[in-house]
């Protein structure tokens, strides 16, 4: 600033505005690579899980391999990309990963990705 002036000198102001630039574009950049490596993760499952062939369902009732399981209340079906869906977008025929509640009820359903898939036949 210069003596008596209120107003910044445009040099100041050509510096700060650099500095918002340049604390913008490496903010900007942490915040898509932190997205990336949550992407990139891929996702857990139970070690509980077991494996099965959907033949049919009517909701409530999911048929897996030779058992028809009653969806709990409250139960997540999830996609290939690990998106909750509601019971009536899950394949009449799909290998999926399930979990049990204690009660015997389906609490969770995984469609498996090609790659989970491909590890299901081994």
């Amino acid at each position: 600033m210069q003596p008596g002036s209120n107003h910044p000198s445009a040099e100041t102001t050509h510096w700060v505005v650099c500095y918002r630039v340049f604390m913008l574009k490496h903010f900007l950049f942490l915040f898509l690579m932190l997205f990336a490596l949550a992407a990139h993760a891929g996702r857990f499952l139970p070690q509980n899980v077991q494996v099965g062939q959907v033949n049919g369902h009517n909701y409530p009732e999911v048929k897996i391999g030779g058992e028809v399981y009653r969806l709990a209340p409250g139960a997540r079906i999830y996609d290939t990309f690990n998106r909750s869906i509601v019971p009536n977008q899950l394949p009449q025929s799909a290998k999926v990963f399930y979990q049990l509640d204690p009660g015997g009820f389906l609490i969770k359903i995984w469609l498996p990705t090609p790659e989970e898939e491909a590890g299901m036949n081994r």
